[in-house]
């Protein structure tokens, strides 16, 4: 007779025994059922995080959840190698696919058992799922065996070993934010990407995770809609089993007296990277607030903050106006910068703002140290009382959108985006001249002019 699983429950296998004209023939009627112990062990977690500790340790995945999906391969003499997935309920095992089956007088291997979420068996082998992505999941191989009796069947993990780390980012919750990596080797993988792009939504602690080995001098770097929140370079090679935390925390301020507090807490901790996260109609109120937090816990500092906003969509004038403690200012959503925003910040080298499409007089009038400046597809600027750029430099790197439109002065210092035309093609580009002010280098669909 032969042994054939139909279903798996977490404490219960049922086999169903059957009789056959002979020992390797099709099965002809169910005589008999009998139950067989199944013992899955629990979830293995993580080491501590080594790196950029954040709060508490987090242990990440402790225990089978709703969903998850055990991979196991059984082979017998008679019937050779079977391939089946289960999946968890919340208190059972239930075979999803395939089948494992083996003759009665015969004692069973399991060569392979794996939780491996974005992976399937196809024709004996792991593939990845549809849209899933190495690296972005675990990836543990444990063991599995059948007891001499045939009573029960064990499966665990506790003694799996991870041949990969765990990066743990912490942002923003529920949040979607792309990760850029050098020297990764994603879990499930033997090859190492020189350069990677991973698309990682938080969850509601505002924690994402990549799987897999930095290299020594690997260098990650968190982004949120273009805009950098974090860059770490590893200085050696990240260990087996070892969680690392990278901190792209971003700092929830609903009112002017939080967004106060918040500041001069991270200063006082010395912090000079403030994230944050306001409303899309955040206003004058919120970004005095901004101003005076920086200028009364840092009053001597010059070219020390790197500001990170997200969330509100225009900066009002004058915001930053005077500003010497600004170093870089992020905004991946601001749409607009109003008048004399950043005026006079005479310590800012990097702007950052990839959907901006406005921007007006004087915005960075006298800004010295200027370096680089990111825009989005600008399709308004209003120059008619100071010029945007005046008394800059020209040793500017100027990076544009890709889906930028010649810009075409309508009235004096007054223009409009040419939509038949895109920038990256036009003369302006090719004399590296953008809004009237001629630029170091203007970068567009990649093409760089220098």
């Amino acid at each position: 007779m032969k042994k054939i699983f139909q279903c798996i429950m977490l404490a219960v296998v049922t086999i169903v025994m059957a009789s056959c004209t002979s020992d390797i023939e099709e099965t002809t009627a169910t005589t008999a059922k009998n139950n067989v112990q199944l013992v899955v062990g629990e979830f293995p977690a993580f080491g501590d995080s080594q790196t950029r500790a954040i709060g508490t340790p987090d242990e990440g995945k402790t225990s089978w959840a709703v969903g998850d999906e055990l991979l196991l391969e059984m082979t017998s003499k008679t019937f050779g190698s079977k391939y089946a997935a289960f999946t968890y309920n919340g208190s059972s095992w239930e075979l999803a696919s395939g089948e494992l089956s083996y003759k009665e007088d015969e004692v069973p291997t399991f060569p392979h058992v794996y939780y491996a979420p974005n992976y399937k068996w196809e024709a004996g082998k792991l593939v990845l799922k549809e849209g899933k992505v190495e690296g972005t999941d675990e990836y543990i191989e444990g063991k599995a065996n059948i007891t001499p009796n045939g009573e029960a069947i064990t499966v665990k993990f506790a003694e799996a070993t991870r041949n990969y780390s765990r990066l743990r980012i912490a942002t923003m919750p529920n949040k979607p934010i792309t990760v850029d990596t050098e020297y990764f080797t994603p879990a499930g993988s033997s090859d190492m990407e020189q350069n990677g792009n991973y698309t990682l939504t938080s969850d509601e602690k505002g924690n994402a995770y990549l799987y897999g080995t930095f290299d020594n001098n690997s260098i990650v770097t968190v982004k949120y809609r273009g805009a950098s929140l974090a860059t770490h370079k590893f200085s050696k090679k990240t260990e087996n089993a070892k969680s690392y935390a990278l901190d792209a925390t971003v700092i929830s301020a609903n009112s002017a007296e939080e967004i106060k507090s918040a500041i001069k807490q991270k200063v006082a901790d010395g912090k000079t990277t403030i994230r944050l996260n306001l409303a899309p109609n955040a206003g004058t109120d919120e970004f005095m607030a901004i101003r005076e937090a920086i200028k009364g816990a840092a009053p001597n500092d010059e070219g020390t903050i790197e500001l990170t906003i997200i969330g509100v969509e225009t900066i009002p004038e004058e915001a930053f106006k005077r500003m010497s403690q600004l170093k870089s200012v992020k905004m991946p959503d601001v749409k607009e910068i109003k008048k004399y925003a950043f005026s006079e910040c005479q310590y800012l080298t990097v702007v950052e703002a990839p959907s901006l499409n406005k921007l007006n007089s004087g915005a960075f009038n006298e800004c010295y140290l200027l370096s680089k400046l990111t825009f989005g597809p600008i399709n308004y600027a209003d120059a008619r009382y100071w010029q945007i750029f005046e008394d800059i430099t020209t040793n500017i790197d100027l990076i544009l959108s890709d889906y930028q439109k010649e810009m075409i002065e309508t009235d004096d210092d007054l223009y409009t985006a040419n939509n038949d035309i895109d920038y990256a093609f036009s003369p302006e580009h090719v004399s590296k001249n953008f809004l009237g002010h001629e630029f170091k280098s203007i970068t567009c669909r990649r093409y760089r002019v220098e």
